[in-house]
């Protein structure tokens, strides 16, 4: 290897180590401040992060300066409110309100220590950030109206789909070579209305309902066509960074004491695991 191939190198490593060091000493930083601060991407009436819309009308404020967790509700929201109790701070809310796309620019800039907000470990988005382990399981669906006749999918081939930007069906459906007619949403609300009203034919959201049932009580018009792709949904973290292990913890001992399982179904969402399909 030549010497400025050697220093090129030298210098990646470098930048590796450094960048590595600065992650780990997230929690240090967590306690030292006092607060744990959770980035997401909030919807209206979701089981993992809802916004709670009359207390932002109430305070005058738009949902990105919605830092109070009492303002919020959900799975994930009370599964971190848990966690920055176990570390002993409190917890501030930092929604992120362009969508999914968002969430890793942010967490990577430390607008944030964390990231809950429903979301799915893909290979890509362990590219560039690491994950807890997983604490539930659903399905990535073609979500049809009842009279839909897509039912595998092959029969997904060349049709409409409706899919959020930055979301991890988006990421799925670029690898399934199902040459698709895309209109890119901003929100599921807007993929379901797209199926709706006739202007997509299916659209790619996340559900534990079996085919034939409706995707979920908040989209309950549209039924599961298809069954796509099995999906984990896990806290997204900084590369190396030692809340990790901390967050690993904390849901193990979740999971033992039987609280997960309470969460999940406080919000309707059980806990055994999807079946197949």
């Amino acid at each position: 290897m030549t010497k400025s191939g050697f220093r090129i190198l030298s210098i990646s490593c470098l930048s590796l180590l450094i960048a590595s060091l600065a992650s780990a000493g997230d929690l240090a930083d967590v306690k030292a401040r006092g607060k744990l601060i959770m980035l997401t991407f909030p919807a209206i009436e979701d089981p993992f992060v809802a916004v709670n819309v009359e207390a932002m009308r109430t305070a005058g404020l738009k949902l990105a300066d919605m830092k109070n967790p009492d303002h919020f509700s959900g799975v994930d929201v009370d599964l971190i409110r848990g966690f920055a109790k176990s570390l002993g701070v409190e917890l501030e809310m930092s929604p992120q309100t362009g969508g999914y796309g968002e969430l890793l620019p942010a967490l990577l800039a430390k607008k944030g220590d964390l990231v809950a907000s429903r979301l799915t470990i893909t290979p890509k988005r362990q590219e560039a950030a690491d994950f807890s382990a997983p604490y539930f399981s659903q399905w990535a669906v073609a979500a049809v109206k009842p009279d839909s006749r897509l039912k595998t999918v092959e029969d997904l081939k060349g049709k409409r789909v409706a899919v959020m930007k930055g979301s991890s069906q988006w990421e799925f459906l670029s690898a399934m070579n199902l040459n698709p007619e895309i209109r890119l949403t901003g929100f599921n609300m807007e993929s379901y209305t797209a199926v709706l009203e006739g202007q997509s034919d299916y659209a790619l959201m996340d559900s534990r309902a079996a085919v034939g049932e409706p995707v979920s009580a908040q989209f309950g018009e549209l039924r599961v066509g298809v069954r796509v792709h099995r999906s984990d949904q896990g806290v997204m973290l900084r590369k190396g960074s030692d809340l990790q292990a901390a967050v690993d913890s904390y849901i193990e001992e979740l999971r033992k004491s039987g609280e997960l399982e309470k969460i999940l179904a406080k919000y309707g969402q059980g806990s055994a695991a999807p079946g197949k399909p």
